[in-house]
């Protein structure tokens, strides 16, 4: 009898064995990750621009590469809209599970999911631009919520992209939906709606940090967020991948005076293209003018100089490239000569401060006449810890009138930007030099 029940014993335990492994295998093959992309359609954001285009290829292109190097596969991909009922929304394009396979066939692998997400975009862009398609309201709630449910199932690693104006808009009577994530990583890629308030892009930004701490409460792992105009396949790669700061973040802020000469914006894209040689890679820069408010800047597409032979989406990586699309972008701004007299400084350095939370350092020029500082923006908390910022000014003619009224309001600028921790360097626009520039922005 003890002979039958040891035997009986040890053939439970291999049987329990047996099922542990296949329950266990079967975990692990379950795991896998996700990747939500939500795109409001609403009428206070959609259609989307060409520049919300190349972002959203910049997000594809970076999507395709974590999924072939760093994301647990399965990866299975949804793109759904933001609507005024967004939890009864179709998807943009049909949802598909990406695999990474040791032996590849035709048509699949990398290839297969770059072009899946390719044509996703484009059906996803014209779809913006079909007014039939477009919603009077905006529930982000309930898409949130939408994307949670669609990832609950998965075991691994979560990821959420939500892009919007993120200016929620229930129909009347309507509570928003009171969404729970489980450890998603979110990435916000925003800009300012059709809807503009007196103070827009500040505004903006504590509607965007107010959302950041709900995301969080709600139990997501992180979030991060970017202006979409500062979006780039290494940045969104950053951000959902390793999430390490990296790289270098250069911004020119321009609202020329009718006194500066625009073509000592050449002399800026020179000096920068012979630091670039030194600075941490990826470089990132962003040109842009300043407008008044409630207008947001009006800023060229991204550059991007990444030392390794790394091909963007464009295809293009090299030293040559980018000095020939700096000096390009350079001639190209000169026809907003003069620009705002009034341009708002305080937001658009808020603006591209949080466009450059990714990166390890952080060079601001600014070129203007340095208007007065606004009494509503005076207490304006922006930590600019770490940002080397060059001040160009230049008066306008009328400063003719009171020159030490120009000096003063200088002054008072670099006051302000002294006090939230920047390291500031002055040069007057029209006495600029390289070898000034470039001593500034190394911190001579």
């Amino acid at each position: 009898m003890s002979a039958v029940y040891a035997y009986c014993r040890a053939t439970l335990w291999f049987l329990l064995g047996v099922l542990l492994v296949i329950s266990s295998a079967g975990r692990s093959w379950c795991a896998g990750s996700s990747l939500v992309v939500l795109v409001d359609f609403s009428q206070s954001f959609a259609p989307l621009s060409p520049q919300d285009e190349r972002a959203l290829r910049e997000v594809s292109w970076a999507s395709a590469k974590l999924a072939q190097q760093e994301w647990e596969s399965p990866v299975a991909v949804l793109w759904s809209r933001i609507q005024t009922a967004s939890l009864t929304s179709t998807p943009l394009c049909v949802p598909f599970a990406y695999q990474e396979l040791l032996i590849k066939r035709d048509n699949e692998g990398s290839a297969n999911i770059g072009q899946k997400l390719e044509e996703c975009t484009r059906s996803t862009v014209r779809s913006s631009r079909d007014p039939s398609q477009q919603t009077p309201n905006t529930d982000i709630s309930g898409a949130i919520e939408l994307a949670a449910e669609q990832a609950e199932s998965v075991l691994g690693a979560k990821y959420l992209i939500i892009i919007s104006d993120f200016m929620e808009d229930l129909p009347r009577g309507k509570r928003p939906v009171k969404y729970q994530l489980h450890g998603e990583h979110v990435l916000l890629l925003h800009r300012s709606g059709t809807d503009r308030t007196p103070m827009e892009m500040i505004d903006h930004l504590e509607r965007i940090r107010r959302w950041t701490h709900d995301i969080l409460r709600a139990g997501a792992s992180s979030v991060v967020d970017l202006p979409l105009s500062s979006v780039t396949a290494q940045r969104v790669m950053r951000a959902l991948g390793a999430k390490s700061k990296t790289g270098t973040d250069v911004v020119v802020l321009q609202g020329l005076p009718d006194t500066a000469r625009p073509e000592n914006l050449k002399m800026i894209a020179t000096a920068v293209g012979k630091a670039a040689l030194d600075w941490p890679s990826p470089l990132t820069l962003a040109w842009a003018d300043m407008r008044a408010e409630p207008n947001p800047p009006w800023q060229m597409p991204p550059l991007e100089l990444i030392s390794q032979l790394v091909k963007t989406p464009d295809g293009s990586s090299s030293m040559q490239d980018f000095l020939s699309h700096l000096n390009e972008c350079a001639e190209g701004m000169q026809r907003f000569y003069p620009g705002a007299a009034n341009a708002d400084i305080a937001a658009s350095i808020s603006y591209y401060v949080s466009a450059g939370t990714l990166d390890a350092q952080h060079i601001f020029l600014i070129i203007s006449s340095f208007p007065d500082l606004p009494q509503a923006v005076r207490d304006l908390a922006v930590d600019l810890t770490g940002v080397k910022v060059v001040m160009l000014p230049a008066p306008n003619r009328e400063d003719a009138s009171d020159e030490s009224a120009y000096t003063n309001r200088v002054t008072q600028w670099q006051r302000w930007l002294d006090q939230r921790h920047a390291h500031v360097c002055r040069i007057p626009f029209n006495g600029l030099t390289n070898g000034s520039l470039l001593g500034c922005m190394d911190g001579h």
